[in-house]
């Protein structure tokens, strides 16, 4: 009882400043897409488009951060610091190699990119000068990711919450001067928005670095701790990060596929699901807090071996992930009468985007259960392995599938053929819980060679 009363405490206290961050983060998109819609719904259309690469290499970076912060927590959980610098020595590598592969496409190759993703050559020309202004802007995203997850990890959150903070504020002040040609500048659009994009991750980059270097204090992380690989720790970062980004790359190329079918069915569906997306991740935002806070809760108590109170733990945490499911759906419905006063569409794209947002609020109120079950507690408990299986195979034998036939091939009604692309979560939910229940999901990933564990009743 006393496990679980403070790992309830515990939960909030991480969860809360995570869930602000992620608004923020929320909000420099929801920034870029209220002052590109202002413009029409081709430069909104672009950039979405366009961000479609930026996606991908997100949920990379994610999936590296997710894999890496299993075993940080696990570590954390027995204060094994030396270990946790090695693993953020392989951590760093693999995110400086995607990002290479992806700023690559970005600015050598946006053309080919952006003809992916639709055929509207207003649409592609644009998305092209988003393209190669943002690119460099990966690196920085990288950077910040990886390192404030792991601080995350050993329960340091409020440096990433303000540096989330500034660039949201960074953001949406270069929009004003670059997107609309303020103070002097030009009046650039789609790429004023890749300039201030790029200049706020820039400057939430050095934020987090400064602290790193003079502020931290629990990992006291220096460069040269990252400079040798240690290849005891290797086999345990590749069993357990593997999957994980394997899983988020798998998982963000189907999610990117999705947009390829919306984009060849029309402009305004792309600029109606543009919308939808930032008001999901509005509403999820509280989800993904708790998933993260799961994931270190779960980590920590693993790693310093007290199996004992899971049980409670993991419950706790899918009862706040229900409030929250509550909540999201709550939100969707009551924030869709006030779309027309946002966004300036066409009556085809305004009639679309309130369709899809009536189905929105079921799926968005679902997911955040199977969010937490996947990301917070199967991911954080070890078993990334069947998050990657349950994750992907929905995704690419039903969604993909019959979202390409539904959409492109019987031309079926946008609600219908939206509902068939995002339908998946609620699938993960049901077989998300039965695993759980199951018991047969705790590993201890930092062991070298870890005892298989009596199932917790």
């Amino acid at each position: 009882y006393v496990g679980y009363r403070i790992s309830s405490v515990l939960g909030m206290i991480l969860a809360i400043p995570i869930a602000l961050q992620n608004l923020i983060t929320v909000g420099v998109s929801m920034a870029d897409t209220l002052m590109l819609g202002s413009l029409g719904e081709v430069p909104l259309s672009a950039s979405s488009l366009a961000n479609q690469l930026f996606f991908i290499f997100t949920l990379v970076i994610y999936g590296t951060a997710g894999g890496t912060n299993v075993l940080v927590a696990q570590f954390w959980g027995k204060q094994d610091v030396p270990s946790i610098k090695k693993v953020l020595g392989y951590s760093y590598r693999v995110m400086a190699a995607f990002a290479f592969v992806i700023v690559i496409l970005a600015a050598v190759f946006p053309q080919y990119v952006m003809a992916v993703f639709t055929t509207d050559p207003e649409v592609i020309e644009q998305g092209i000068a988003y393209l190669h202004i943002a690119s460099i802007s990966f690196i920085f995203f990288g950077i910040t990711t990886i390192t404030t997850r792991v601080l995350c990890a050993v329960q340091t959150v409020n440096i990433s919450l303000g540096a989330s903070i500034v660039s949201l504020i960074t953001n949406v002040f270069f929009n004003w001067v670059f997107i609309f040609g303020n103070l002097g500048a030009p009046a650039l659009g789609v790429a004023g928005a890749a300039i201030a994009t790029t200049i706020a991750r820039f400057v939430e980059c050095v934020i987090v670095l400064y602290y790193v270097r003079f502020k931290e204090t629990k990992l006291h992380l220096r460069l040269r701790d990252l400079r040798h690989l240690d290849k005891e720790i290797r086999p345990a970062f590749i069993k357990n990060s593997t999957p994980v980004i394997c899983n988020e790359l798998l998982w963000s190329t189907g999610t990117s596929l999705l947009s390829v079918i919306i984009g060849r069915m029309g402009t305004s569906f792309v600029a109606a699901y543009s919308i939808y997306n930032v008001i999901s991740q509005l509403s999820s935002v509280m989800s993904q807090g708790v998933a993260s806070s799961a994931a270190t809760i779960v980590g920590n108590t693993i790693g310093a071996k007290d199996y004992e109170h899971m049980p409670f733990i993991t419950w706790h945490l899918q009862k706040a992930s229900m409030v929250v499911g509550i909540g999201a759906f709550l939100f969707v419905l009551l924030i869709r009468p006030t779309m027309p006063f946002f966004y300036h569409l066409g009556s085809e794209s305004m009639g679309y985007l309130m369709q899809i947002l009536l189905i929105g609020a079921v799926m968005e109120g679902l997911r955040p259960m199977a969010f937490v079950n996947m990301v917070g507690i199967l991911r954080g408990g070890g078993d990334a392995k069947f998050v990657l299986v349950n994750d992907i195979i929905f995704l690419w034998t039903i969604c993909l599938p019959l979202g390409f036939v539904s959409g492109l091939i019987w031309k079926w009604p946008v609600p219908i053929v939206f509902t068939i692309l995002r339908f998946d979560d609620m699938i993960k939910l049901v077989t998300s819980t039965i695993r759980i229940k199951a018991n047969h999901w705790i590993k201890n990933v930092t062991e070298i060679r870890p005892e298989k564990k009596e199932a917790i009743q």
